[in-house]
């Protein structure tokens, strides 16, 4: 679905105040990128000024609403990044099976259709043995605070450009056939119901280990 060119404009703005905390992350996540790069979700490009370019032959952003990727396309311009951007939603993305080598997600799985199939397609892009880095907000695991997220969700989804801040994305990574490298659980100081993260680099299984034959 479109979004929206307000939110679009005013989405930088709300992430500002959270930079200082957020960037040494998307550091993290986009600065260990290589190889044939893909972005999902890159909306208005906040993870291109980490991305090593000496280390990375492609880059693509792959973003279904015009407004964010008119955003991200000015800011690679700034940067002089050659950004190839894809409108399409990640449950589809239109690459074949094995094209990349590292897929990068921030903030994403929060608000797709459907994580799982978006996941599946992850996986399936990603070449065997390659990774997916990735931050997100996810349900936090004391159970008080994961029912009001529950009770809350309908609400914020519809004020928060369809977030989910129930998700279980880490064991929804899981699911979908890869394995976890290296996860890190984090607070976002003034986040609200999104204030649990998690940080973390995921791999598609090699030929030689269990799941590495799966498409």
């Amino acid at each position: 679905m479109p979004g929206h060119p307000v939110f679009a404009a005013l989405y930088d703005l709300c992430q500002r105040p959270a930079a200082r905390i957020l960037d040494p992350w998307r550091h993290r996540v986009a600065g260990g990128a290589e190889g044939r790069v893909l972005e999902v979700g890159v909306g208005t490009g906040l993870n291109l000024p980490f991305y090593p370019m000496d280390r990375v032959v492609r880059l693509v952003g792959l973003e279904p609403d015009p407004h964010m990727g008119r955003r991200a396309a000015a800011r690679a311009r700034r940067l002089g990044l050659p950004l190839e951007l894809v409108a399409a939603p990640a449950e589809e993305i239109p690459f074949a099976s094995g094209s990349f080598d590292t897929v990068v997600a921030t903030h994403v799985f929060c608000t797709v259709v459907d994580p799982r199939r978006a996941l599946a397609e992850v996986f399936r892009v990603l070449r065997p043995g390659g990774m997916f880095r990735f931050l997100e907000h996810v349900r936090a695991s004391d159970e008080r605070a994961a029912r009001w997220q529950d009770r809350l969700t309908p609400v914020w989804r519809r004020v928060a450009a369809g977030c989910h801040p129930n998700r279980p994305t880490a064991e929804e990574i899981e699911a979908a056939g890869f394995l976890l490298d290296e996860l890190e659980h984090f607070d976002m100081p003034g986040a609200g119901l999104a204030k649990p993260h998690i940080w973390g680099v995921a791999r598609r299984p090699g030929p030689t280990e269990p799941g590495g034959g799966q498409e």
